[in-house]
């Protein structure tokens, strides 16, 4: 019985750290108006990284509100002489409405140029920003 509880009281100690993980200070990238939306780029990091790394998309009301965009498509590219070179973005809905997590993908680090496209409840739109990737 007691090696019972100190298994149940270990497993609930593991489930409450990890939930807290998953709550980890974001720092916002950067804030781009389009419409009435603010489309804002959050990452656990002070940049993005690369070759590979996780960042958050956001849309917001004026207000600050979370709003549901719909269907959310993003592609990277960094300009250079001749063609550019495309990066990869993996945008996955969350269960939090108007959040969206993206992995990412870049070859090297530079000036990325990054467009945002949506459609859904909250109409189409698209945003085009550039960022650097550490």
């Amino acid at each position: 019985m007691r090696r019972a509880w100190i298994v149940i009281c270990s497993v609930a100690l593991l489930a409450g750290a990890c939930g807290h993980a998953a709550d980890a200070k974001l720092t916002e990238l950067q804030r781009v108006k389009a419409g009435q939306l603010d489309i804002v780029l959050l990452s656990p990091h002070e940049a993005i990284k690369h070759p590979q790394d996780s960042f958050v998309i956001e849309f917001r009301s004026s207000s600050g509100a979370l709003v549901d965009v719909g269907e959310v498509k993003a592609t990277s590219t960094m300009p250079m002489p001749g063609m550019p070179m495309f990066g990869s973005l993996d945008v996955k809905k969350t269960p939090v409405a108007g959040r969206y997590d993206v992995d990412a993908k870049f070859d090297m680090a530079g000036t990325w140029r990054t467009t945002i496209q949506w459609q859904g409840p909250a109409g189409a739109g698209s945003v085009t920003t550039s960022g650097n990737v550490q």
